[in-house]
């Protein structure tokens, strides 16, 4: 099962010679089909992170275009809860 990763939270502990470090299980990684991974983290089962390469920054400009709500003549913004 390739496409499955374990994610582990690294915590260190003590001082100097007496430093550990502990290896704990912290949530879990799928490899998407376009080879971006998903992430689900315990502390936070109800989010999924999704990582991915970096676009070029004209990229990244053009995507943020398109997906950030553009606000109208009055200030609101056309995804904003009116309460």
């Amino acid at each position: 099962m390739s496409d499955y990763k374990v994610v582990y939270l690294i915590v260190e502990r003590g001082f100097g010679s007496t430093k550990q470090k502990f290896w704990r299980m912290a949530g879990s990684a799928f490899v998407c089909r376009d080879g971006s991974m998903n992430l689900k983290l315990d502390i936070h089962p109800g989010l999924t992170f999704n990582i991915r390469d970096a676009k070029s920054n004209g990229d990244v400009q053009a995507a943020a275009a398109d997906t950030w709500p553009t606000p109208k003549a009055d200030g609101a913004v056309a995804e904003d809860i009116p309460f």
